[in-house]
């Protein structure tokens, strides 16, 4: 996993459902292991911890990150332990919204909808809308274009996975190019984005 990370030049990671064993040392921490190896900066979001397994979500980045907060679904589906983790990180030409989540899996489209417009709202600068998502999220484009994003695309073989990226419809980033990797931890959803300068008026 290190070797694709490196090899594809990855910058943003954002990674969701990782179980960690905290004081456990005969098992490897991926959040700390990844973090080493890479020299990578990580904020975790714990969703669940029942008998010393933690479960949650995670972002790494080669950028400063520069706030973090953890947003639970329960009020959405109070039975669900999922749960999205936004991070702002400074990405050189301007602040970047990064939130990696972990929908839940038996949500309906209302309840679908309702995660995805509070996931629109995590971004904490009103003048500076830009965020990029990962995780399994919605299908349907009318919710997704009813709060303002667009898809990464995924290659037919790929399709299949629940891993998808959204991104702010916005002039200010631009999508390059996407592909997917097949790892042995699973899909690797990669995309390429360039962003705009904010302008000052």
């Amino acid at each position: 996993m290190i070797k694709i990370l490196k090899s594809e030049q990855v910058d943003i990671l954002a990674a969701q459902g990782i179980s960690r064993y905290p004081g456990v040392t005969a098992r490897v921490d991926f959040v700390n292991e990844l973090s080493a190896k890479i020299d990578w900066r990580n904020v975790f979001g714990e969703m669940q911890n029942i008998s010393g397994k933690q479960t949650g979500n995670a972002i790494f980045s080669v950028y400063p990150i520069l706030s973090h907060q953890n947003f639970s679904w329960d009020r959405v589906i109070s039975t669900s332990f999922d749960a999205a983790l936004q991070a702002t990180v400074d990405a050189g030409a301007r602040p970047l919204t990064i939130v990696s989540t972990q929908l839940p899996s038996k949500a309906t489209a209302n309840e679908r909808a309702q995660c995805s417009k509070l996931i629109a709202a995590m971004n904490p600068d009103t003048t500076n809308q830009l965020t990029i998502v990962a995780g399994n999220m919605p299908t349907e484009e009318i919710i997704r274009t009813a709060n303002s994003f667009a898809e990464v695309p995924l290659p037919e073989f790929a399709k299949s996975t629940s891993s998808r990226i959204w991104y702010s419809a916005n002039i200010s980033i631009q999508l390059f190019a996407s592909r997917s990797v097949e790892t042995e931890l699973g899909t690797l959803v990669i995309a390429q984005f360039g962003l705009s300068r904010q302008q000052n008026h």
